[in-house]
């Protein structure tokens, strides 16, 4: 099975995956608190996804004068979650950016800060709506499941039937949940995609070594794969790493999914996987603004459809009412090609 350059078109439909709201018209720079202080928590640290949205957090703090601190926990759980809300919470900081690894558990540590005054925005990964103020997603979960069976489709062939494993993060990370629940069910209403034949999920917990090993578990289980979806950076190039090293699987299983260009450059290049991601430096310089926003008073909460955040070189953002309460929308989503994909440098 050889992945063509052109194929990897297929995963376009990450780059239009809803209009975004965007605020017309010249307006005065707005004037954030002073002295304010923002604590970005990731789902887990020493991830390179992570580190490069605090890259993105940092240059936007330059620009409105805060101070921002990255807080990666040592595994990928609520609990841990929970003890570094708490932490910052008591340490004053005015805002919590937060990535969440379960929808609903970190809720009540959420609305404490709230009621302490601390602007919550959750990003990348939301929490329940009365556990934070505004959500900063990347992109709609529909357009990106779309996005990935729609590559599954370029690499099955269109109308051809496929076994197709995913390698996921954690069982309760929500965007990995909404995503895999998105797949599903465009798999049971669109024929488009009704030769996708999903046998099996697992997870890696966004550990290198565990997606290594249940990748080899989901291929050892069910040897009949094709594809393998891998909705995380970890898991994508755990993945791809996999197939490379077992000579029997090259041409054989593919991989796609949601990586990082710097990493999965080679694997693209030769064919392994295919992958699309957003601008991440992006995701976390808008989540400064957004809590900041809040924070400085700039945007009433709680926030309404139509509330304008300013975005500083991305541009300003209008807030709509999703399905679990108010967000804005990064967007657009980046495909990357054997072409394309030394250009990027996250």
């Amino acid at each position: 099975m050889k992945i063509s350059a052109k194929s990897s078109v297929a995963v376009l439909a990450i780059a239009t995956l809803v209009a975004i709201p965007l605020s017309s018209g010249a307006s005065a720079a707005p004037t954030y608190k002073a002295g304010l202080k923002i604590a970005m928590i990731s789902k887990i640290g020493n991830i390179p996804y992570f580190d490069f949205a605090m890259s993105g957090a940092t240059k936007a703090c330059k620009e409105i004068k805060c101070t921002v601190k990255y807080f990666g926990p040592n595994e990928g759980t609520a609990a841990a979650q929970i003890k570094l809300i708490n932490a910052v919470v008591q340490q004053g900081y005015n805002g919590i950016m937060i990535s969440a690894n379960d929808k609903d558990a970190l809720v009540p540590a959420l609305k404490n800060a709230m009621k302490r005054g601390v602007a919550v925005t959750s990003w990348d990964s939301d929490v329940a709506n009365a556990g934070r103020n505004i959500f900063v997603n990347q992109a709609s979960y529909d357009g990106v499941a779309t996005a990935m069976l729609d590559s599954v489709v370029s690499i099955l062939g269109a109308g051809k039937k496929g076994d197709v494993g995913i390698l996921s993060s954690t069982p309760d990370a929500t965007n990995q949940n909404a995503w895999i629940a998105s797949m599903a069910k465009q798999i049971k209403a669109n024929a488009k995609y009704s030769g996708i034949n999903v046998v099996a999920t697992v997870y890696g917990n966004d550990d290198p070594e565990k997606s290594t090993t249940e990748t080899q578990g989901l291929l050892q289980s069910n040897p009949t794969i094709k594809v393998i979806v891998a909705p995380t950076s970890v898991g994508i190039i755990s993945a791809a790493q996999y197939v490379v090293a077992h000579e029997e699987l090259k041409g054989k299983v593919i991989v796609t999914g949601l990586g990082l260009p710097t990493s999965m450059a080679k694997y693209i290049k030769d064919g392994t996987a295919q992958a699309a991601l957003w601008n991440v430096p992006d995701i976390g310089y808008m989540s400064v603004y957004a809590v900041a926003d809040i924070a400085s008073k700039l945007v009433k909460t709680p926030v309404k459809a139509g509330s304008s955040f300013a975005g500083g070189t991305l541009g300003s953002r209008k807030a709509f009412i999703g399905d679990n309460g108010p967000e804005i929308i990064l967007g657009p989503g980046i495909i990357f090609t054997p072409e394309n994909v030394d250009s990027f440098k996250f």
